[in-house]
C-alpha cells in the first residue's frame, strides 16, 4: 500500500487521512492585508464539483476557525476550513453534514476560495463589516440570526 505524502498536508500527523481532503498541491494559504489568511487555489474547479472536505475539533464554544454544526455545536478547523474566506458572492457552499465545500462557480488557479459566513453561523465569533465589493453586499456580516434581530450585536 502507497503512503500518502504527509509533506502534502494541512492537517497535522494526529489527524487520519481522508478522501478529499485539502492538499498543498491543490491550495496554497495565504496572508492578504484586509482579510488575514486565507486559501487560494491553485488548480480549477467547475461549478458543482466538490472542491475540499473538511475535519475539524467538535467544540461546544465558538471560535474565530469554527463552523457550525448546530445550535451550540461548532467544528474547529484552524489549519485549512478556517482559512476559507467570506464573501456575499462566494465561489463555494458549504454542506456541514458531510463536511464538504462545492463550487457554485468556476474556480481558477490563483482564486480565493470564499464562502457566506451567514449561511451556517447563527452568530460569528467576530461579526465584522463586509468590502468584499460584489454587487449583493450586506455590507455588515453578524451571522444569520444577528442578522434578524435575534441576538444584539456587539461591534
Amino acid at each position: 500500500m502507497k503512503e500518502k505524502n504527509t509533506n502534502l498536508r494541512f492537517y497535522p500527523d494526529f489527524y487520519p487521512s481522508f478522501e478529499g481532503e485539502p492538499t498543498r498541491d491543490k491550495f496554497e494559504i495565504m496572508t492578504t492585508i484586509s482579510n488575514g489568511e486565507g486559501l487560494v487555489s491553485l488548480t480549477s474547479f467547475k461549478e458543482n464539483g466538490v472542491v475540499f472536505r473538511f475535519a475539524g475539533l467538535l467544540l461546544d464554544e465558538i471560535t474565530l476557525f469554527t463552523l457550525q454544526l448546530q445550535p451550540g455545536k461548532h467544528l474547529h478547523d484552524p489549519f485549512c476550513m478556517g482559512k476559507v474566506l467570506h464573501s456575499c458572492d462566494p465561489n463555494m457552499r458549504c454542506d456541514m453534514e458531510t463536511r464538504t465545500f462545492t463550487a457554485v462557480k468556476d474556480i481558477n488557479p490563483g482564486d480565493f476560495l470564499t464562502m457566506d459566513y451567514d449561511t451556517t453561523e447563527d452568530i460569528l465569533f467576530r461579526p465584522f463589516e463586509c468590502s468584499c465589493g460584489s454587487e449583493n453586499c450586506r455590507g455588515f456580516v453578524s451571522g444569520k440570526k444577528a442578522s434578524i434581530g435575534q441576538y444584539p450585536c456587539a461591534v
